[in-house]
């Protein structure tokens, strides 16, 4: 029975099958194709770490200190791994890739003998690996020998000395130390445009010899190389004479020369009108000679629209110039937003009522979904984006819904890439947290901090200060305690420069919150702040600080009668390094918050640390912390201790000396001594208010 049933199936699959088979077309995809689909279905999250930063739990960075200094170690552990491969070549010549990484094996060691021996072959090599001030050497060696190098070699290395301004290229950085870059490398950060073409550097050498021998189609080769470095380097002046000799002799422009050109505008013409004028005569030119704009040539456009900062048409004009891309057919990028958006908004006073902000996120969410939901880099431009449209958001525009949709948009797919290193970053969510905290609500407020902080964004001592004001203005209870945990977490207690000013801050916090209508376990827990503030910074009075040192400095030499230089760099390091400073003020904070918690002898101690050192210490204890300590005193039954606060007070002059005054004046415990000796501090009292008390 089952053999029939088989049969009569086979039989009827075989009628039915096509005898004919259509192979599907082979899609071209990239090598790394599998990866960026992976990518797509990840999306950034703040609740965990960067990739770079993994390790284990207890050595992830949280503070921005930390993720610098990690950051900077991965960096220079590359470079130290990079160089034992140099220095030990022979070691690393085992490959194992599949498909071989170049960038895995050691550089390329030239033996001498191609050197003494040049050829076309040694200068090939010594372009391919960027050595190309010694590529230019052996390039004269082969001339004074006679030894014939091609014209496509020629022309190779004078483009690699126009682009790289007649030196070799700067060594690549690793991705975790050109975050950093700013800070590290950059010399101008003012944003102020500087010539640093070399003047008669190897790039005009080879220009004045190539010059007298080149084909009219090599000229075009020649001038357009060495027109686009001299615009590259901001040496326009040079670079106009070599455009006008280039008309001259019938030398076409091409259209990177012409985009260069066109970005430098800013740089050959001073006022606004004339820079327009200069640019539609080129772009007219452009259209004569049927060379077709790209994306580069509208950027550089709106490039120089953007450095006439107070210009009236400008706006009009960008519009103009969008539509005209439109018409090209070239889909505007980031980066042209971007310029956009600084045309519109040239300062913090101009464009409010533009609404120029939310059209572009409208068109960028559209232009999102037409690409497969993702962006591509396509102009260097782009990276400007985020951090332009978030600066104009929360400056100008201040609204707090744009802000978020921007945030939103940032954070979706794999657009967080387009902040290209750490200081954007930095500005970009310290403009947004500014505009937050001072007109949003906290239930909106607190889930976004939580979504970035730590492990995305890290916030400089003035956000953090923002925020704790934040927190003060809306009285949020539940968040008092756990903001002492961001507080360690993110590194601001251990930082020596500002921790003084971090804890006198958060201790305020605690201290004007409504003190009457804490709990019991709001009150420990407040208290227990206080002593791990006291844990972290033990109270030393000099006298004990010398005597500790005068200790170890006697240990020391017991154990050893040679002092080597190390020890005596680590006592100076230890001389200039800066101990916390308590204050007047944070010693009544910390007070206070004790005696809530019925803790006098930790109260006390403190209360004895001042006056120990007050002549070194900034402000005095306030009335509401020596009130507080003589409530907890007069409760205990510690009149001695009561007494000598109803002093300090006296000695201050506080007005609270009347309400001292009767507090312990009504206390049953008091003999003939302490009654004596309350009306010797009213008789000396000089405040009126004190005399009005009627003692016992």
């Amino acid at each position: 029975m089952l053999w029939r049933i088989f049969h009569r199936y086979a039989s009827t699959t075989m009628t039915n099958r096509s005898k004919s088979f259509t192979y599907p077309q082979r899609i071209n995809r990239s090598p790394t194709a599998i990866l960026e689909s992976l990518n797509t279905c990840v999306q950034t999250d703040g609740g965990n770490p960067s990739y770079l930063f993994m390790d284990d739990p207890f050595l992830i960075p949280t503070s921005a200190h930390e993720k610098r200094q990690l950051s900077l170690s991965k960096a220079s552990g590359k470079k130290a791994a990079r160089w034992i491969m140099d220095r030990y070549s022979y070691a690393f010549f085992y490959d194992v890739a599949v498909p071989s990484i170049p960038s895995y094996f050691p550089n390329y060691t030239f033996d001498e003998k191609e050197f003494i021996e040049p050829d076309e072959t040694t200068l090939y090599k010594l372009m391919n690996w960027n050595k190309i001030i010694k590529a230019y050497e052996i390039y004269k060696k082969c001339l004074d020998y006679k030894i014939n190098i091609s014209d496509t070699c020629k022309y190779a290395l004078f483009d690699l000395l126009c682009i790289y301004n007649s030196d070799n290229p700067m060594e690549i950085l690793p991705p975790e130390e050109d975050w950093y870059r700013r800070e590290l490398n950059e010399t101008n950060q003012s944003g102020l445009v500087q010539r640093t073409w070399k003047d008669n550097g190897l790039a005009e050498q080879m220009f004045e010899e190539l010059k007298l021998t080149a084909t009219s189609e090599q000229k075009i080769r020649l001038y357009n190389s060495f027109a686009s470095g001299l615009f590259k380097y901001n040496h326009a002046e040079k670079a106009m004479i070599i455009i006008d000799e280039m008309k001259q002799n019938n030398i076409s422009i091409d259209l990177i020369t012409y985009n260069y050109l066109l970005r430098s505008t800013s740089l050959i013409k001073e006022t606004y009108d004339t820079r327009w004028q200069f640019m539609i005569e080129y772009l007219n030119e452009m259209k004569q000679n049927s060379i077709q704009p790209n994306l580069r040539t509208f950027n550089s456009i709106f490039y120089t629209l953007r450095r006439c900062s107070l210009y009236e048409r400008g706006p009009i004009l960008a519009l103009s110039l969008l539509n005209e891309m439109r018409q090209c057919g070239i889909e505007p990028s980031l980066g042209t937003w971007a310029h956009i958006i600084m045309i519109f908004y040239p300062n913090d006073q101009i464009g409010y009522d533009t609404q120029i902000l939310p059209q572009i996120m409208d068109e960028l969410e559209k232009q999102y979904e037409l690409n497969g939901k993702q962006f591509q880099w396509r102009d260097i431009d782009d990276r400007e984006f985020f951090f332009n449209i978030m600066f104009k958001a929360t400056v100008n525009c201040r609204d707090v819904d744009l802000a978020k949709r921007i945030h939103r948009f940032q954070m979706t797919g794999s657009n967080s890439r387009f902040i290209p290193d750490g200081f954007k970053e930095q500005m970009y969510y310290t403009n947004m947290f500014r505009l937050l905290f001072r007109f949003d609500i906290p239930e909106h407020v607190i889930p976004l901090w939580e979504s970035v902080v730590p492990n995305i964004y890290s916030p400089s001592i003035n956000i953090i200060e923002d925020f704790i004001e934040f927190i003060s203005t809306w009285n949020i209870k539940d968040y008092y305690v756990r903001l002492w945990s961001d507080l360690i977490l993110l590194g601001f207690i251990d930082n020596k420069q500002n921790n003084r000013r971090i804890i006198e801050r958060y201790l305020a916090l605690l201290i004007n919150n409504d003190q009457e209508n804490l709990s019991n376990e709001q009150i420990k827990q407040y208290a227990n702040i206080a002593r791990q503030i006291l844990k972290r910074f033990p109270l030393t009075s000099d006298e004990d600080e010398q005597q500790i040192d005068d200790q170890q400095q006697q240990q020391q030499q017991q154990q050893k009668r040679e002092v080597n230089e190390e020890q005596q760099q680590t006592k100076q390091l230890k001389q200039f390094q800066s101990k916390f400073q308590y204050s007047g003020q944070l010693l009544s904070n910390l007070i206070y918050l004790l005696t809530r918690a019925d803790d006098f002898d930790a109260s006390w101690s403190l209360y004895e640390y001042y006056f120990l050192n007050k002549n070194i210490l900034i402000n005095q204890l306030n009335e509401i912390s020596l009130m507080s300590l003589l409530k907890l005193s007069i409760n205990q039954n510690r009149i001695d201790y009561a007494l000598n606060i109803v002093e300090k007070i006296n000695e201050f002059n506080y007005e609270c000396l009347s309400d001292a005054l009767d507090l312990l004046n009504r206390h049953e415990n008091l003999d003939h001594k302490d009654r004596q000796r309350l009306r010797t501090i009213q008789k000396n009292s000089s405040l009126e208010s004190a005399h009005l008390v009627k003692l016992v």
